[in-house]
């Protein structure tokens, strides 16, 4: 049985604005930082999530950090030219098609560290050592269980099957612009071919109850509300989501076989340019650590990496669903494959 993980970190660092420092911009320790400064971390996702666990380190370390982040439309900005990001010794990304795109712009440094990799498995981690999971989730449907009945839903085997007729009318997506799905997408290329994931992804056109939304967020409140009747989310929204409101009717479908779920993940990569890459190396190696990366899957109702570190209990019961994907490079040199795959589909 997996190990069960509760503790959460209260969040000590507000971190707000567009490239704006936190407000408690360096950290007070009990020891001095290094020679080179504060270290500088850059959140490109959950900025108050980072800050818990950067807190955690602080008290672990007594090291010194100023945590930086974005607003939504300045955070896109920069993920789609990494040349605009801000200064920083440690990225830490939200997904997949981030992280990949801020290392393939060359803004991140092939980091070797024996603690690292030792925590990470191969698949989990760029081939060229740039950047490395620390957290992962699936990419699920989701089903209003006042709309569809468990058992309509368990003929349900895969994304593709989202394009049925039975289902016209009935479902609800994101923006193609969230990295969640850009990701997904190249996941279909990877198993079904370009041709056959683009007739998938048409079709979930053909279904729409909605027009696209936003984010995740959205898209369930969306399915809880009844306007659709089912979506593709990840499961850490979802989780969230339940636990802050036990009486949802939004549940979630998995496939019968775990091969057929993409997991997203959130990783970190040191910077090409980190003013103190000894100390960027140092925080990644502690966040690969159990009981650390434990901290900052929980934190966000994530997976964690490290296989001695403990899982959430809010998704323990979704333990028996992880799956290591094949590789994770392999999913990132198709992501420009699925950017052209969204334009030729018509996916907003």
């Amino acid at each position: 049985m997996a190990k069960i993980f509760t503790g959460l970190v209260v969040v000590l660092v507000f971190v707000g604005g567009c490239g704006k420092e936190s407000s408690d911009a360096a950290v007070e320790a009990g020891r001095a930082a290094p020679p080179s400064g504060p270290l500088v971390v850059y959140a490109s996702h959950d900025a108050a999530r980072t800050a818990s666990v950067l807190d955690a380190y602080r008290k672990d370390t007594g090291t010194k950090f100023r945590l930086l982040s974005d607003d939504m439309p300045e955070q896109a900005a920069r993920l789609d030219n990494p040349q605009l990001m801000p200064k920083a010794d440690l990225f830490i990304a939200g997904s997949l098609a981030e992280i990949w795109n801020v290392a393939e712009s060359g803004a991140l440094r092939p980091t070797n560290s024996d603690v690292v990799s030792g925590n990470v498995a191969p698949e989990m981690r760029d081939p060229e050592s740039r950047w490395f999971a620390l957290a992962s989730r699936a990419r699920i449907v989701v089903y209003n269980a006042r709309m569809v009945t468990e058992e309509r839903m368990s003929g349900l085997q895969n994304y593709a099957a989202l394009g049925d007729e039975a289902w016209r009318g009935s479902l609800c997506v994101a923006s193609s612009a969230v990295p969640g799905n850009r990701a997904l997408i190249a996941f279909l290329i990877k198993r079904l071919g370009v041709r056959e994931a683009e007739i998938a992804v048409r079709r979930w056109r053909e279904n729409l109850a909605a027009t696209v939304f936003v984010n995740d967020e959205e898209l369930l409140q969306a399915v809880s509300d009844g306007q659709c009747a089912m979506g593709i989310a990840d499961s850490n929204v979802l989780a969230e989501l339940n636990s802050a409101r036990p009486n949802s009717p939004v549940n979630a479908h998995w496939f019968d076989s775990s091969a057929e779920t993409f997991f997203d993940i959130s990783g970190a990569g040191v910077t090409r340019h980190a003013a103190n890459p000894g100390g960027a190396v140092a925080l990644l190696e502690w966040l690969t650590t159990d009981m650390p990366n434990a901290l900052f899957a929980t934190n966000d109702f994530e997976f964690p990496v490290n296989s001695e570190a403990p899982i959430g209990a809010a998704i323990e019961g979704w333990s028996g669903r992880v799956r290591q994907p094949d590789s994770l490079a392999e999913l990132g040199f198709l992501l420009e494959e699925s950017a052209q795959l969204v334009m030729r589909a018509r996916y907003p």
